[in-house]
């Protein structure tokens, strides 16, 4: 027998009791290298072995529904391993993304892609560190492209720009992959229907929501169930708001239900629910689940399309249940859909865990937060203006625990895609949330508060953080203390809106008595043991790939770590802790390893760490009493005090960036900082200007590199060229520009002391310009070396005793020999260079050296697998290092010659000879042109 679900069933309960109340340009040739070297012109795919490829049932077809709301991509033909996938338009703001989507037993599949009305130019895969060039291969007629999934990147997701690259973030649209693991059979539950027909099964614990919402809605029409809300006495009756007397008796309107398709619809006012909206459905069957604990456990959506406020579990304790949790499951097929929410105030996010534990939601169906609709006023949504709407995300755990998500879906989020509050003991696993548009306030995921919560495997396309905690109590412009909702409503002035007034602290009070908490404390603990893993996110907009401290209310913030994580087109910035506006949150450690940030869009530098200075922070009685702020630990809630302490840990290892701006990093506030294998541009950081820091506050810091023989070593003080080429006064040279050969070469014609003054005649001399940059330095230095790698000389008649030295001599690039003012290294040429007067007095020697036995022959790109002498060749320019500086010059040009000698033509390695796949053969990164300094 079923026992009734008793009173918490009645669709209009009575109120409750309400609580107390984040290289040679090496970026720009990453990027452009990726696009141009990928178009590998064959139709030869990679050979692998036999893949099962699953493809999912059609998104809300059944229980009735024939039709689904998702359209073919228009642009994309998908094939997995041969065999062809759908892919789907993402159109509810713009067609930024297709999705193809699918499930198999590979992790590295074949992707074949055919863009039968594109022509392929460039193509760039994500994250960019794990598909580098040549990973991509597009037929000899440009409309397919072929890759296969990377082992290394440990994704379940990469990301397809066609004509496009991370820098375009709007209308392309770009294809997202998404390649799930096979569906453990376990997880699925039996779905042998009830044999009453009631949906629910006593034998096998599960009630079939489609069954159940059907007998349900048939014995409770909406039409007559629904009520608008009563006319009630304001909580802040007989209370003075900035100086205005809310009378004692002041009550909200009473409300209205009024056509689902009016605009901006305001408490208590209610839009009228249709006839097929399950949301009483869905309460009635969890407290039919409720009631009947011994039995039932399992809420399950066959596939099929399911209309409501959204999926709200709020105060179930799941082990009290059979199996001692409560399990919710999707098919592939379901398609759980938020309304246009009843009013703009109204709390209805995707799915919300409120006050529980013991749950865990399976299946591949998917959640839909329909946000576009419901914020669009100019259709049927509403306005969300802070102060008159909750915030309310997608996924939302919320003073609950013991909590675990399994490959849940989620699309167009109104808010935040995934976020907890006050949560403890929450996993996600294999997660989606897909909001690619430009949807105010959409993170990533957003673990605001929580305590050992982990999130292995994450998709999330979004407008804002890719990643961020410590963003606490984000409706707190709703509260009715917030200056913007009683500034709304002009209170304080000789024309105050009372009534406006009461009904908007009305619409947060039916909140807070839903909830159980009131704005000010859905966050009411310090977060800690918070781990991030194998995540891909993209953003259409600003945002930061990780912040952490914003609004912390002051609670802590302990011990974050994030592994393989994986951030593309941020907005904003890259890792980013925040000591304000609100009282500092004393974070303790944040570790990063294995992970990428794409760089391209960022307004500021990679890093930016704002640690405590140990001055004192205070927290006073009504901040705790009236805004939630954190409590006095000896719980007298009296004004107290704290130190705004450094960050105890900062680490970072392994973590690749596509580029380093060009202003620093700042470190500010930390004990223990350590710098561990970065990249930029795909380079070790080896040198300091490879990723510039402004640390200030910082105890240890402490930056390191493996070297080719396994050893760590300090990343040195100094700088590597950042460009460099070589000119030629000969005939055949004076118009060429060598700023992509494999050597720097110098040989003095005797005209001027460097052999500068050449104009005219038969002369062959030849003069190398090596620019670094300077954004690395953040005080002039001591001392300044010049180090080049010596790789040989030209001709085996000098004999191998004569002996030279190198001339070296600042010079600008804007004062050039043709006359003009630019003469880029990059465009360079013996008649248009940088011109100049060497004198004894001008120019930094080396001492003199040997040339050695080391012939390299003449000729550009023969000498590729020559031999090299390889002694470092060194010269003292600090003054001009100095003088750099001292002016703040953002790079320094040298023009580097030799003494001289009859045939002396020297050869050194140049940055394009020591790295790359084109380098010289016996050379090594070590051997680029580079400047150590001294501070």
């Amino acid at each position: 027998m079923i026992r009734p679900a008793g009173d918490g069933a009645d669709p209009n309960p009575a109120t409750a009791r309400r609580r107390s109340r984040v290289k040679r340009v090496i970026a720009a040739a990453a990027s452009a290298t990726i696009a141009a070297a990928s178009l590998m012109l064959t139709g030869a795919a990679p050979a692998q072995a036999a893949t099962t490829v699953h493809t999912y049932a059609p998104t809300g077809v059944g229980g009735g529904t024939t039709t689904s709301p998702d359209q073919a991509s228009t642009k994309y033909q998908v094939q997995v391993a041969g065999t062809p996938v759908q892919a789907v338009r993402y159109t509810a703001n713009r067609n930024n993304f297709d999705v193809a989507r699918f499930a198999s037993d590979s992790r590295t599949p074949t992707i074949t892609v055919t863009l039968p009305s594109t022509t392929i130019d460039t193509v760039n895969v994500y994250p960019a560190r794990y598909y580098p060039p040549g990973s991509v291969s597009v037929s000899a007629d440009k409309h397919t492209l072929t890759f296969q999934m990377s082992a290394e990147a440990g994704l379940n997701q990469a990301i397809v720009m066609v004509n496009g690259d991370s820098t375009s973030v709007t209308g392309q649209p770009y294809l997202a992959v998404i390649n799930d693991r096979l569906e453990d059979p376990a997880r699925r539950p039996n779905t042998t229907s009830a044999p009453d027909g009631s949906g629910v099964n006593l034998q096998t614990g599960v009630l079939n929501f489609q069954e159940f919402a059907a007998k349900y809605l048939a014995a409770h029409p909406n039409s007559t169930a629904q009520k608008a809300p009563a006319a009630t006495t304001s909580s802040m009756a007989g209370k003075t708001v900035n100086g205005t007397a809310i009378p004692a008796g002041q009550k909200t309107a009473a409300g209205n239900l009024v056509s689902a398709s009016t605009v901006n619809v305001r408490y208590p006012n209610v839009r009228t629910m249709t006839a097929n909206d399950v949301t009483y459905a869905l309460k009635a069957a969890i407290d039919t689940i409720k009631a009947n604990p011994t039995a039932l456990n399992t809420l399950y959506f066959p596939n099929g399309t399911y209309i409501s406020s959204g999926l709200l579990v709020n105060g179930v304790d799941g082990s009290k249940l059979k199996g001692g949790k409560l399990k919710i499951y999707t098919d592939e097929g379901a398609l759980v859909k938020n309304r246009i929410q009843g009013y703009m105030e109204a709390f209805e996010p995707a799915v919300a865990i409120v006050n529980s534990n013991n749950v865990e939601i399976d299946g591949r169906g998917m959640f839909d937060g329909n946000g576009v609709a419901n914020y669009n006023a100019r259709s049927v949504g509403d306005s969300h203006d802070a102060y008159r709407s909750q915030h309310q995300g997608g996924v939302m755990v919320m003073h609950s625990s013991d909590i675990t998500f399994n490959d849940t879906y989620l699309r167009d989020s109104k808010q935040w895609n995934y976020e907890t509050h006050t949560a403890k003991r929450v996993t996600f696993n294999n997660i989606k949330g897909l909001t690619p548009y430009p949807q105010p306030w959409i993170d990533g995921i957003d673990f605001a508060s929580g305590q050992d919560i982990t999130a292995n495997g994450v998709f999330t396309l979004g407008n804002d953080d890719a990643f961020a905690s410590g963003h606490y109590n984000p409706s707190d412009g709703f509260a009715p203390m917030a200056s913007g909702v009683w500034g709304n409503f002009q209170l304080g002035t000789s024309t105050p809106d009372i009534q406006g007034y009461a009904n908007a602290v009305g619409a947060h009070d039916a909140v807070a008595d839903e909830l159980g908490f009131d704005s000010y404390h859905w966050d009411n603990a310090e977060s800690k043991n918070i781990s991030v893993s194998n995540t891909l996110s993209w953003s259409s907009g600003a945002g930061n790939s990780i912040r952490i401290g914003w609004s912390s209310w002051g609670y802590k913030l302990n011990n974050y770590t994030f592994d393989n994580f994986n951030s593309i087109s941020q907005g904003a910035g890259g890792i980013f802790t925040q000591n304000s506006p609100k009282p500092y949150p004393r974070i303790s450690s944040i570790v990063i390893k294995n992970s990428s940030f794409d760089t391209s869009r960022y307004g500021s530098g990679p890093i930016r760490l704002n640690g405590g200075n140990g001055s004192t922070q205070t927290i006073t009685a009504e901040d705790q009493e009236t805004y939630g702020f954190a409590p006095n630990p000896d719980g007298s809630g009296t004004t107290y005090t704290y130190t705004k302490t450094p960050i105890s840990t900062f680490k970072l290892d392994n973590v690749w960036f596509t580029e380093q701006k060009t202003n620093s990093s700042p470190l500010n506030g930390a004990t223990n900082v350590t710098l561990n294998n970065l990249r930029v541009g795909g380079q070790l950081v080896k040198y300091s200007s490879q990723f510039p820091l402004a640390p200030s506050g910082i105890g240890t810091l402490t930056s390191t590199y493996t070297d080719a023989n396994g050893q760590t070593q300090n990343v040195k003080a100094g700088a590597l060229a950042d460009g460099d080429t070589w000119v030629g006064a000969w005939w055949g040279d004076q118009t060429k520009n060598s700023s992509s050969d494999l050597t720097l070469i110098t040989r003095n014609t005797g005209v001027g002391l460097m052999g500068e003054q050449y104009t005219t005649g038969s002369g062959d001399g030849k003069l190398s310009y090596i620019r670094f940059p300077l954004n690395g330095l953040t005080k002039a230095p001591t001392q300044a070396t010049l180090h080049l790698t010596y790789v040989g000389h030209r001709y085996s008649s000098v004999p191998s005793t004569d002996t030279d030295q190198l001339l070296v001599q600042p010079v600008s690039d804007t004062t050039c020999t043709g006359g003009g003012t630019s003469c880029p290294v990059n465009t360079m040429t013996w008649q248009n260079r940088p011109s100049f007067t060497a004198t004894n007095s001008s120019v930094a020697k080396s001492a003199t050296f040997t040339l050695g036995s080391t012939i390299v022959a003449e000729g550009g790109g023969t000498h590729q697998g020559n031999a090299i002498d390889g002694r470092d060749i060194t010269v003292d320019i600090t003054s001009f290092v100095q003088n750099a500086y001292a002016a703040k010059q953002p790079t320094l040009l040298l023009a580097v010659g030799n003494a001289g000698g009859t045939n002396h033509e020297l050869r050194f390695v140049s940055s394009e000879g020591a790295t790359g796949s084109g380098k010289l053969t016996n050379a090594n990164a070590d051997m680029a042109p580079a400047l150590t300094v001294t501070p």
